[in-house]
């Protein structure tokens, strides 16, 4: 690539302003010819559609200064500089590629008037005012800041104070929770039943109900010595592989995990789900946090020993690449300044609970960070590309949503584990290449002429895209290609332009890359051959950080103690929250590095406290005091999330599939754009269940009218359930979370939007929720299997009534509910097509307050 069109290219996806020869710099004769040749077609034929005066700025091209006709709109480049052939402005003029102007053809005097000028090196006259950088926000404001704020100060070791109990506390926590409570003159609650605490360790710490073995185990041990049941319990729950299942669910909340990009034009991430799988390894093998972070960050700036470790470093970065996506911003500058900005705002609510975002178009309202203070982050993010689309193709990208977005997918260095059918691999892949080639040649045959003739080179254009995607990813024998999502480093480092309210046409002085001067105290300046995302990843993965610790181990006491000491998980700023306990919050986190950053060790020390065993009873007195129980003087009741909730059906029914799926239901899918819960065209589904049956049979198939109109039900009523996952019995974690149409069975059951960075979710009881335990048929597929497997392990109906009760609930029923359940099971009236009645009898267990709620 010509060196002008590869910086263009650089400073496009940058999204920052050109630095080009000023006017000063143009010699009379190069004025005279653009005053007297250029401009007045420019004005003429051009200002009309692709001018700010116009009001009108079409695929994003500007024209009106010479800053925006170098960066050019959706397509790319308008101008080369010295790079006819390479300027798609005169492809355009010329009425190749494209037809501009659209009614009429310059004349060709006119256009080699642009064609000489382009040579020229293109001088223009035509400069853009750049802006001043103006801040509200002084240093001394950011140093007070620092000195004053709680958050802005590093934590501090702090001694477990004393208390008047001292045989109560079992950890040093229980000293610092009862210290509060006595100061404020409130009693703590007696521990829990054991049976509420096995319940209460299992759904926490892997997710799962406990089994009826893991019931009766666990009040054996509680008998002889609870503090060694407990220790035990633990110690087993966290090594089994369902932990990470569970914690790593609860991370991918956090970073806005999701399997497709939202918004109108939803297109699919078919791999998506190796990130998925990186997280619930890294929390399964109790990676240290700390590398954790950086390998998000930065992952492809860490060096790696093997290609393994490489391979799971790429993968790691799919974090910065995963966000939400508005593919229908036809301006590309556009699209990667928000793109810039969605991943700025990711990175620091998610690490340091900071919204450096609030800073794009002005400073920050509430806390210190100056709007330069976000273009300085911006600069160690836009030297990197980012790779979220589709398989790359030798036949380049011409699909609707691609065609403006420079985006493909990465290869891995290791091959894809994924079990193939090499006959019909190849007989496949013979079959898209022919198709691929019969287009390309259509294309090259229909005339450059008309609108009618484009329309129908764009058709082919996005059919060329494709099917060259589904190409790609296969080798020449068919084995698939391993490809993820993630960042590279692919340009020289440079600085972000400040961009005056945060518009890119308004462009200001550069602003040199570095840190938020708030969070840092005297950070090294960023290196000239570094982008400084490496060095972003280190400060925030380290203790040099007031923020980093904090913010997660915030993030654990919330999902163990049901509330979090800072409960705006996410704004550790001014506006969040102050801390319920902030003594205990510092000495954790001093804790938590100094254990080399152990999730486990955290989760293992908060489990054995006393304060975890307490029970939930009320107490008036306490209340009136501390209604919000932010001092912890009782077990915060909580309703399980949605994952927990299904996964605790399957579990009861005995249907629960432990083993991994590999992959995702939105990987075999492929790239295609989600239509209203489908994943695909119906048409291609049949296309491809044809091809499969000719490729296995080594024979033609031939359907009729009948036999394709079945299909089309056929596939219609497969695809409409894809998203639904009705039939799938593993665990919740692994199905598909496409953007705006998620699983009915977490979405009725307050799942966390997968477009927004949700350290807490929201916890609702609706109308919706009764209607789906009631009516939904995976509901009443786990409610007849779990009547099945009683009914095949016991024969009497009290043993099936206390099967039931500790299956559902963890607990043998009362007296009261034992014969309330008999007279139930023995009035039911069975009418003509009805369940049987002790399929009923476990759905309405399923239906309980106690089933969904954790005590």
């Amino acid at each position: 690539m010509n060196g002008w069109r590869y910086l263009a290219l650089i400073v496009a996806v940058a999204g920052f302003s050109i630095d080009v020869p000023a006017a000063e710099n143009l010699t009379s004769d190069q004025l005279q010819f653009f005053e007297s040749k250029i401009r007045p077609v420019l004005i003429a034929e051009c200002y009309g559609c692709h001018s700010d005066e116009g009001g009108n700025v079409r695929g994003g091209l500007r024209l009106d200064t010479k800053q925006f006709t170098l960066l050019g709109g959706s397509s790319g480049p308008a101008v080369v500089p010295g790079e006819p052939d390479e300027s798609l402005m005169l492809s355009a003029i010329k009425h190749d590629d494209f037809v501009m102007p659209p009614k009429r053809k310059l004349s060709d005097a006119q256009i080699d008037d642009f064609r000489r000028w382009i040579e020229m090196g293109a001088p223009d006259p035509r400069e853009s005012q750049v802006a001043t950088v103006q801040s509200s926000i002084t240093g001394d404001d950011i140093r007070e800041a620092r000195e004053s704020f709680w958050a802005y100060r590093m934590p501090q070791p702090t001694s477990p104070p004393s208390v008047n109990d001292d045989l109560w506390p079992k950890t040093e926590i229980d000293r610092f929770i009862l210290d509060k409570l006595q100061q404020s003159g409130l009693s703590i609650a007696d521990d829990a039943e054991p049976d509420k605490i096995v319940r209460r360790l299992c759904f926490d710490l892997v997710g799962l109900p406990p089994t009826p073995e893991q019931v009766q185990s666990f009040r054996r041990q509680w008998e002889i010595d609870s503090d060694r049941a407990i220790g035990v319990f633990v110690d087993r729950l966290l090594e089994s592989k369902q932990f990470g299942e569970r914690w790593g669910r609860h991370w991918l909340d956090v970073v806005r995990y999701g399997e497709s990009t939202g918004s109108q034009v939803n297109m699919t991430f078919p791999h998506a789900w190796r990130y998925r799988d990186f997280v619930i390894d890294s929390f399964n093998d109790d990676k240290p946090f700390d590398r954790f972070i950086q390998q998000q960050i930065a992952g492809d700036l860490i060096p790696a020993k093997s290609d393994e470790q490489w391979t799971e470093n790429l993968i790691a970065t799919t974090f910065l690449a995963i966000g939400p996506k508005n593919l229908n911003e036809q301006n590309r500058i556009q699209f990667a300044a928000d793109l810039v900005d969605e991943q700025i705002d990711a990175v620091t609510r998610v690490f340091l609970g900071t919204s450096v975002a609030c800073a794009r178009c002005h400073d920050h309202k509430f806390d210190p960070i100056p709007q330069s203070d976000y273009y300085a982050m911006a600069g160690l993010f836009s030297n990197a590309t980012t790779y979220f689309g589709n398989p790359p193709s030798e036949y380049g990208n011409f699909s609707e949503v691609q065609a403006n977005r420079t985006s493909s997918l990465m290869v891995l260095p290791v091959d894809d584990p994924n079990p193939f059918d090499r006959q019909y691999a190849s007989v496949e892949l013979a079959r898209l290449k022919t198709e691929l080639s019969d287009k390309i040649r259509e294309q090259r045959q229909s005339g450059p002429q008309g609108n009618a003739n484009q329309a129908s080179r764009i058709r082919l254009n996005n059919e060329i895209a494709d099917l060259s995607a589904k190409v790609a990813v296969v080798d020449g024998a068919g084995r698939p290609r391993s490809y993820c999502m993630g960042v590279q480093e692919q340009s020289t480092p440079s600085d972000a332009t400040f961009l005056v309210r945060g518009e890119i046409d308004l462009p200001g002085p550069k602003i040199p890359r570095g840190l938020p001067k708030v969070l840092t105290d005297s950070a090294s300046p960023i290196a000239n051959d570094s982008s400084g995302r490496l060095e972003l990843a280190r400060w925030i993965g380290s203790d040099q950080n007031s923020l980093t610790a904090r913010v997660m181990v915030n993030r654990i006491w919330q999902h163990m103690l049901g509330r979090a000491i800072v409960t705006s998980t996410d704004n550790f700023g001014s506006t969040g929250q102050s801390p319920s306990h902030p003594e205990l919050l510092d000495h954790l986190a001093v804790r938590f590095v100094e254990s080399g950053w152990s999730v486990k060790d955290l989760i293992r020390e908060i489990a054995n406290s006393h304060v975890y065993r307490i029970s939930s009873s009320f107490n008036d007195d306490n209340f009136q005091v501390d209604p919000d129980n932010a001092l912890v003087w009782r077990a915060n009741q909580r309703r399980l999330d949605a994952e927990a909730i299904r996964d605790a059906m399957l579990s009861a029914s005995g249907q629960l599939k432990f083993e991994r799926p590999r992959g995702s239901e939105v990987a075999k899918a492929g790239y295609v754009r989600v239509r209203g819960g489908f994943l695909g065209d119906p048409r291609e589904a049949i296309q491809r269940m044809v091809s499969t049956a000719q490729a296995r049979s080594r024979q033609p198939f031939r359907f009729g009218t009948r036999n394709r109109d079945s299909m089309m039900s056929d596939v219609y009523d497969r695809m409409s359930n894809a998203l639904d996952m009705n039939d799938a019995t593993y665990r919740s974690v692994y199905l598909p979370v496409v953007r705006d149409e998620l699983p009915r069975s977490l979405d009725v059951f307050d799942f966390a939007d997968p477009s927004a960075v949700i350290g807490t979710r929201e916890e609702s009881n609706t109308a919706n929720q009764s209607l789906y335990m009631m009516n939904n048929p995976f509901v009443i597929a786990q409610s007849q299997a779990m009547a099945r497997r009683i009914a095949n392990a016991y024969e009497r109906p009290t043993e099936r009534i206390d099967a039931a009760f500790v299956l559902a609930f963890g607990r043998t029923p009362s007296h009261h509910e034992r014969t309330a359940a008999a007279k139930f099971l023995s009035t039911f009236s069975i009418g003509a097509g009805q369940p049987e009645a002790f399929a009923v009898f476990c759905q309405s267990l399923f239906a309980t307050a106690e089933f969904r709620y954790l005590d």
